[in-house]
């Protein structure tokens, strides 16, 4: 049976949210490839992606379905250029976020610039600020990650990244611990197409 985007999508991100925190070791330089060998060529791609935010030591959680645009003309870096969460998605699922809704969710200052690794990448200063319904317990939430590890499955031949941090972000402006871990899919066309190395 053929699951569908949204369902890879969903169970990638559910996977992910349980997963122990990817850790971001010692990076390696690396380069963007395509069919093994070095990229030479500029490439936009188009992802969608899950969020799923916990606060108080995963105590509090929502999560959100997010959409991203990351270009490159290979070598060793490239730039997240869009990001976008789709508000409707997003769900309370416990502690003080049962029953949420985001009524707004604004990135930080785009572009974000990214770092090839021989096997993840790096995004640097990736964060969202989330507002969230008048009848929540919170009223805002603010994601920040100077260096954001993005994990590719398999390096040499990418469908989806994986992420899974936690930093100092803000919870009603104040700062605070917030733990982020989800999924980035590249569209269908461009799936084993690219790698990094």
């Amino acid at each position: 049976m053929k699951m569908s985007r949204k369902g890879i999508v969903l169970a990638v991100t559910a996977l992910v949210a349980v997963m122990a925190l990817v850790g971001a070791g010692t990076a390696l330089a690396g380069v963007w490839k395509k069919g093994g060998s070095e990229l030479k060529e500029k490439i936009t791609l188009s992802m969608t992606g899950g969020e799923f935010i916990e606060i108080e030591g995963g105590a509090s959680a929502f999560s959100c379905s997010t959409t991203e645009t990351m270009t490159t003309s290979g070598g060793s870096t490239a730039s997240v250029t869009a990001f976008a969460v789709n508000k409707t998605s997003c769900e309370g699922f416990s502690g003080k976020f049962k029953g949420c809704t985001v009524a707004s969710a604004t990135p930080k200052t785009l572009p974000w610039g990214v770092t090839v690794n021989t096997t993840t990448l790096t995004v640097a200063n990736a964060g969202v600020k989330y507002t969230m319904n008048t009848g929540c317990s919170i009223s805002s939430v603010e994601t920040n990650f100077p260096a954001l590890t993005l994990t590719p499955e398999e390096p040499t031949s990418i469908v989806f990244f994986h992420f899974g941090q936690t930093g100092t972000g803000k919870i009603n402006g104040v700062s605070a611990s917030v733990t982020s871990g989800g999924t980035w899919l590249l569209s269908e066309a461009d799936f084993n197409k690219y790698g990094i190395g």
